[in-house]
């Protein structure tokens, strides 16, 4: 089985989501035989799109930018598995990891008349006869993943067609820098690893075992003391200065500066 991994995180090798791919690649390991590649996008000239359509007339099928997304794109088409990593900054994918999937514009078709199943969502047609399964692996530094991630959920609902994905979406993502959460992180590490391994054997994950996955790794109120401490900024300050407006902000100088 071909794995490729897509490492959309700008932190490259140092992300905390990295941590939770290679160990649920190495659950599936136990039970397939996984050949698996990473890209680390941080490391290659991805463009954004121009919005020329060229890609559906001039040169169909075929994106007139010359960067590293063609290469990516055809390791795409030839895997099994294609697992997108990626951290959850602001509520959506990391900028480069944005410009690579909205890249994707040339795998699909612009006709609209009888792709009525596609018209449904709004989308297009696939251009190509591909076959590999798309698996999402996110972290993020908030504590509840649910409502966190429904603007993922929606943008890969039309990518790839409703619920047709599998997701690992975990809260709580920077203890997995923090040596003081060690040990919690690597019970939750095994627990991703034996996610793998029932990925590998059945083709999708139970809700029993994303139950596991999502859970708290500690609970949220002393998770968010933790986190608030862990900026090195005084609450206090902060929520006396926080009805101020933009033009305040810019006069009010040094205090101000340290908080936003």
């Amino acid at each position: 089985m071909k794995v490729l991994i897509i490492n959309g995180s700008p932190r490259g090798e140092n992300s905390n989501t990295l941590q939770m791919t290679k160990a649920f690649v190495e659950g599936m390991k136990r039970v397939v035989d996984v050949e698996s590649e990473t890209v680390t996008l941080k490391n290659l000239k991805v463009e954004p799109c121009l919005g020329c359509f060229s890609c559906w007339s001039h040169t169909p099928g075929k994106c007139v930018i010359k960067d590293d997304v063609r290469s990516v794109t055809l390791k795409i088409f030839a895997s099994d598995v294609v697992i997108y990593s990626f951290p959850l900054f602001y509520y959506s994918v990391p900028g480069k990891l944005k410009a690579l999937i909205e890249r994707q514009l040339p795998t699909v078709a612009p006709f609209m008349q009888g792709q009525k199943s596609y018209l449904i969502n709004g989308g297009h047609p696939p251009r190509f006869n591909l076959d590999y399964k798309t698996v999402l692996i996110s972290t993020c530094g908030f504590y509840p993943t649910n409502k966190s991630y429904d603007a993922i959920r929606a943008q890969f609902n039309m990518i790839c067609g409703d619920g047709n994905y599998t997701e690992l979406f975990l809260g709580e993502g920077e203890l997995f820098s923090k040596k003081v959460a060690n040990r919690r992180c690597s019970a939750r590490l095994k627990i991703i690893e034996d996610a793998g391994e029932e990925y590998g054997r059945t083709g999708t994950l139970s809700d029993e075992m994303h139950a596991k996955v999502s859970a708290n790794i500690f609970p949220p109120d002393m998770y968010a003391v933790m986190a608030d401490d862990g900026w090195g900024v005084d609450i206090e300050a902060f929520r006396e200065a926080d009805n101020v407006t933009a033009e305040e902000v810019l006069k009010l100088g040094k205090k101000i500066k340290t908080i936003y």
